[in-house]
């Protein structure tokens, strides 16, 4: 006997191929999901990994942190991540707040520089890398329906993108790392608490020479901040960070519009003179944390799914894979049968992440007074307000 959770009227288990069982499904081979998957399979449990995507599709996220060295390295990935050939980062020029730019540089950093990398191609490599430590990697393959049976196993119907054909997975612990859309934590119940409703607008340049562009740049305008970062084969991503709604109303997937706000960020416009490869395209950018609510059920969600992050932090790909390592742990406490401990102590470390993420962004967003009368700027001093900071932090004590 099951009994649904959640999904679409196609998704009803009859008619579906049943697989035999996994120890853990795991929704997503971003870096979390990808990295999880290899932890657990690295011992020796059975993983199924799901992903929408064939990765296919642009991704953003092209400077990894100096601290991704170490977690790339326990990972066992690291002579793969060389084959990648990155460019090196050292560090990140900003015009944030007065003063005029300033040089933020990696190399007094123990692991000395940073990375620019082709991001498609390194979630690609972490995917890879799982499936060659035994996990089973179903690429072009959407999750239509949950279902928990009378014993607390998890009945995930996935759906072939391209043939139509269905499968069930059995697994004992489901874990979502679907990034800030949490599908199928909210699937089961949980909601997402939301910071605020930022969004990156980016567009790929190519044919351009990058040698000498080893940083990252951010410039604050009235509109946003801008990013802008090289990427491997002579390319340069540049990026609005702006609020959706701000986004919407500027008409900002409209590449003259986009270029017109460029001229108000003098410094990032003078290192494109490229041509488009693609966009403007809008990815998600806003910072949430997820509200799981009941700790009875054998599921955990990592990565963005978990606690999603200002890019403004340069710390996404390497919390990631700092979630994915107590993610695999906590999973292996729930396939132990440990649920409601293991989970607990598990939503405790991140609601902790999370209330130092938010005093960590009022810092960041604290330095720049100059644009105090435009919406986005007015947004983010109202977050930095210590008593809204207790507020939250204090709501999620009680999730």
């Amino acid at each position: 006997m099951v009994s649904t959770v959640a999904g679409s009227n196609a998704g009803r288990s009859a008619g579906a191929v049943i697989r035999e069982a996994f120890d853990a499904a795991i929704v997503g081979a971003g870096p979390a999901g990808a990295a999880t998957a290899r932890w657990l399979a690295l011992q020796g449990k059975r993983v199924a990994l799901v992903e929408q995507s064939r990765f296919d599709a642009p991704r953003v996220g092209e400077s990894l942190a100096p601290a991704v060295q170490p977690l790339l390295v326990e990972l066992g990935v690291w002579t793969e991540f060389l084959g990648l050939k990155p460019m090196r980062s050292y560090g990140t020029l900003s015009n944030w707040g007065e003063g005029g730019p300033r040089i933020h540089s990696h190399m007094m950093n123990p692991w000395g520089c940073g990375w620019h990398v082709d991001r498609l191609a390194f979630d690609r490599m972490l995917a890879d890398a799982a499936a060659t430590s035994g996990a089973e990697l179903q690429l072009g393959t959407a999750p239509l329906r949950c279902e928990v049976t009378d014993d607390g196993q998890w009945l995930l119907r996935i759906g072939d993108r391209t043939t139509g054909c269905a499968t069930l997975l059995r697994a004992r612990v489901l874990v979502d790392a679907t990034g800030r859309p949490a599908r199928m934590a909210r699937w089961v119940g949980a909601h997402r608490i939301a910071f605020d409703r930022l969004v990156g607008v980016a567009i790929l340049h190519g044919c351009m020479d990058t040698s000498p562009e080893g940083y990252i740049q951010v410039e604050t305008t009235a509109d946003g901040w801008w990013y802008s970062a090289p990427v491997p084969c002579n390319r340069m991503m540049a990026m609005l960070m702006t609020d959706s709604d701000l986004c919407k109303r500027a008409q900002l997937l409209s590449v003259m519009r986009w270029r017109n706000l460029l001229a108000y960020a003098p410094a990032t416009g003078a290192r494109i003179d490229g041509t488009v490869l693609w966009g403007p395209r809008v990815f998600p950018a806003h910072s949430q944390r997820l509200g799981r609510g009941k700790l009875d059920a054998p599921w955990i969600a990592v990565g963005d799914a978990a606690l999603a992050v200002d890019p403004i932090s340069g710390s996404g790909v390497v919390r990631a894979l700092r979630s994915a390592r107590l993610g695999a742990e906590t999973a292996l406490a729930l396939i132990g049968g440990q649920t409601r401990r293991a989970i607990q102590a598990y939503e405790a470390e991140c609601d902790l992440e999370c209330t130092a993420y938010l005093q960590e962004r009022a810092l960041y967003y604290g330095v720049e007074r100059r644009w105090q009368e435009s919406a986005f700027w007015q947004r983010r001093g109202v977050v930095a307000n210590p008593t809204k900071e207790r507020r939250i932090s204090t709501t999620l004590a009680h999730q």
